[in-house]
């Protein structure tokens, strides 16, 4: 039998161990780009105009830079950065920053990514940089 001093030394270790290892994992998981595809219904609202969205791709660098594309009867790409949200594994926080064309918008929002399309929800508000309109988007994966 190992003596006490010596018996706390060794779960001392252990413990560190597998902190270590289950922390690790945790960032390898974060750290990997993430895409996700999703039919359903949404819309985008310009102004006063309103598209209807049937369609998101999202694509999450694993450099913190995020690619969202809203397709609806016109297609609109946006481009940002994400952080995890600390609430769950599946949920992250948008900061849009730019879109295709020079200006573009600034704003934010929520994604929330499940394991199956269905459950992606997107939601954005922002502000046009170029025309000053307000902008949202909603988004429900079908």
């Amino acid at each position: 039998m190992f003596p006490p001093m010596r018996l706390k030394q060794i779960l001392a270790a252990a413990s560190i161990l597998v902190l270590s290892i289950a922390t690790t994992t945790v960032v390898a998981n974060v750290q990997h780009d993430r895409l996700a595809h999703a039919n359903g219904e949404g819309r985008l609202k310009v102004g006063q105009e309103q598209f209807k969205i049937s369609a998101v791709n999202v694509k999450l660098l694993d450099d913190r830079k995020a690619e969202i594309i809203l397709v609806a009867d016109i297609t609109i790409f946006l481009s940002g950065t994400w952080s995890q949200n600390a609430e769950s594994q599946d949920s992250f926080d948008i900061q849009i920053t730019g879109g295709a064309s020079p200006g573009g918008l600034e704003g934010g929002g929520k994604l929330t990514l499940g394991q199956d399309p269905k459950d992606m929800r997107l939601t954005l508000k922002g502000k046009s940089t170029t025309t000053k309109k307000n902008v949202e988007v909603y988004f429900v994966g079908k």
